[in-house]
C-alpha cells in the first residue's frame, strides 16, 4: 500500500466515525499492524494527514484528531491533485484541449526548459459531484512525462505521475489572485464572462528540483479554500 493510499484510508475511517469516541490515532505500530504497512508508510500518511488539517501532533502524547472545517475544500498548501484532495466527492475530468507544442520563449521562461523543448498543453474541465468547479489550462514537459493522451488527461495526472512513472512530486509554488473570467472559461463553469474568479498559478517541481509541470487555474465563484495558519507566541 502506497503513503497516499494509506492517507486516504485514515481519512475515510476518521469521517466513517471508526475512532468516535478517540481524541487521536492510534499509535504507529498499531496503524502498522492494522494496515500491515511499514513504519515509513505511516509517517508519510501522517504527514499528508497533518498537511490537511486532518490530526495535529502533541509532543510526548501522539496524533490528535483535528475538528475543522476544511470538508469540502481545497487546501492550498497541497500538492497531490484535485483528485486526491476530494477523495471523498465524485471528481470527473472532461479533456477540451490536448496538443504538443515546441516551447517558445514565453512557455520555456514560465517552464525553466529550453526553446524548442516538446510541451503538452492541455485544458480540463474539473467537475465535483457533475458541476463545474474548475478550468485548467496546463503545461507538462514531455521530455519529464513523455506519454500523456486522452485518457490518461481524464484521470489524475498527478497520480499518474507519481503512480506510473514514478516520479517524486517534490513542492510547488503557487500565486494566488481574483481575476474576471475570459468567454471561454465562463462558458466550462457555467457562469457569464466577467465574473470573479479566484485564479491560482502553479508552478510544481519534482524532489529533484526539475519543473515538470506549470498551470493556471480559474476556480468557480463557489469553490472553497483551506489554508492552516501557525500561530507563534
Amino acid at each position: 500500500m502506497k503513503y497516499q493510499e494509506l492517507a486516504n484510508k485514515i481519512m475515510k475511517n476518521i469521517e466513517d466515525g471508526v475512532y468516535r469516541g478517540e481524541e487521536k490515532l492510534p499509535t504507529e505500530s498499531t496503524l502498522m499492524e492494522q494496515y500491515h504497512v511499514s513504519r515509513y508508510c505511516v509517517r508519510k500518511a501522517v504527514n499528508i494527514l497533518i498537511e490537511f488539517g486532518v490530526v495535529y501532533a502533541v509532543q510526548g502524547s501522539g496524533m490528535y484528531i483535528r475538528k475543522s472545517k476544511r470538508e469540502g475544500c481545497l487546501s492550498l498548501r497541497s500538492t497531490r491533485g484535485m483528485t486526491a484532495e476530494l477523495w471523498n466527492q465524485k471528481v470527473e475530468t472532461q479533456v477540451a484541449h490536448l496538443e504538443v507544442l515546441q516551447a517558445d520563449e514565453g512557455i520555456a521562461n514560465r517552464m525553466k526548459c529550453k526553446p524548442g523543448t516538446p510541451i503538452y498543453y492541455l485544458v480540463r474541465i474539473r467537475k465535483m459531484n457533475g458541476e463545474p468547479f474548475a478550468v485548467e489550462y496546463t503545461y507538462y514537459n514531455k521530455e519529464i512525462v513523455p506519454n500523456i493522451d486522452e485518457k490518461i488527461a481524464s484521470g489524475s495526472l498527478f497520480g499518474y505521475v507519481q503512480g506510473v512513472l514514478g516520479l517524486n512530486i517534490g513542492f510547488a509554488d503557487k500565486i494566488v489572485s481574483c481575476d474576471k473570467l475570459p468567454e471561454e472559461t465562463a462558458g466550462y463553469l457555467l457562469l457569464e464572462p466577467g465574473e470573479p474568479s479566484i485564479v491560482i498559478e502553479d508552478d510544481v517541481y519534482l524532489t529533484n528540483g526539475r519543473m515538470f509541470n506549470a498551470s493556471k487555474v480559474y476556480y468557480h465563484k463557489k469553490t472553497k479554500f483551506f489554508d492552516l495558519a501557525e500561530v507563534n507566541n
